[in-house]
């Protein structure tokens, strides 16, 4: 008699999936260029989107890869396809990460909270309401399992502009939060949000409070931002004040986050799937599509592609293991 050795999410090597549903958002925040909120690209079909997530975790598993997914893109709680798409993956614990505006009502987060192992709240302060957000946030961290450890990861992330009323509304809520106990970070923004590494630009003593608050001196001269290459296989976590990235393969250091030339296993240890269905090595697009999960046409890669960029700039690319070939 036969027997077969399956094996557990936690013996298999973890692929990344960040998954863009739109850009349907109920907020309008002013530094968030409207390409990304506009709520003119609409949630594909819930039934669809069920069928093309469990094709993917099913292939991934067949490779012997637990998959971990992210969603993002608008507002992901406004999905009405999202419960479907979460009960299709299995009954098997997912290492599954939602970034959220936090506005969902409290019925949704107990319908949804438990296929998420991470929750990460984007807090604006033009739009959202404190008070809810502090009920979501109490609801998620009082969700324990049998051993009294939390079922859910949370995490607030508070979003700062340089204005100076916009800035002390954010930093009295954040003051609030953390007397609260709650797992709160400071986040400055981008002057062109999402491409390049310039933040906007904020005041003396704006930078000096943000840099206290991490327990690191602040530069005057330094006014770029820049990430440290650092994550623990299953969540992100970057670093903002150094120079310097670290390859996780060779130890050695690259430049200004320049991998050019260098292996990248984006496409394997990670890959994207865009509001069309379209899979990509990363946001980058290197290399091109290499198939659709709403058409189930994926060529699984698992050998790492040579970049061809002078710069990375997307978090989640950044976390993709890179690597010189000896």
């Amino acid at each position: 008699m036969f027997k077969y050795d399956i094996m557990t999410d936690q013996e298999m090597k973890t692929t990344r999936i960040q998954w863009l549903f739109g850009n349907v958002c109920n907020y309008d925040c002013s530094y968030c260029p409207t390409i990304l909120h506009s709520s003119k690209v609409k949630f594909g079909d819930p039934e669809i989107l069920a069928n093309s997530i469990q094709y993917t975790v099913s292939s991934l598993r067949m490779l012997d890869r637990a998959p971990a997914f992210e969603f993002v893109g608008g507002e992901p709680t406004l999905n009405p396809g999202l419960l479907a798409m979460c009960q299709r993956m299995g009954n098997r614990q997912l290492k599954n990460r939602l970034v959220t505006n936090g506005s969902a009502s409290m019925e949704w987060w107990k319908q949804h909270y438990h296929y998420f192992s991470l929750v990460e709240i984007s807090y604006h302060t033009e739009w959202a309401n404190q008070q809810h957000i502090e009920n979501v946030v109490d609801f998620l961290m009082s969700q324990k399992d049998y051993n009294n450890n939390r079922k859910v990861k949370t995490r607030i992330m508070m979003h700062c502009t340089h204005d100076d009323a916009q800035w002390n509304t954010a930093i009295h809520t954040y003051e609030i939060f953390k007397a609260k106990g709650y797992p709160i970070e400071l986040k400055l923004l981008y002057s062109n949000f999402t491409k390049g590494f310039q933040f906007l630009p904020y005041k003396t003593y704006q930078l000096k409070y943000y840099f206290e608050e991490r327990g690191e001196n602040w530069d005057p001269e330094q006014t770029m931002y820049f990430g440290n290459l650092k994550y623990d296989g299953q969540s992100r976590a970057r670093h903002d004040l150094t120079r310097e990235t670290l390859d996780k393969k060779s130890g050695k250091i690259a430049k200004n986050w320049n991998f050019g030339g260098y292996k990248c296993n984006a496409g394997v240890d990670q890959f994207i799937v865009d509001n069309k269905g379209w899979v990509w090595r990363g946001w980058c697009r290197q290399g091109g599509r290499i198939g659709n999960v709403l058409k189930q046409n994926v060529t699984w890669q698992q050998e790492a592609w040579t970049c061809s960029k002078s710069v990375c700039r997307n978090g989640f690319d950044q976390l993709a293991t890179k690597f010189k070939d000896k």
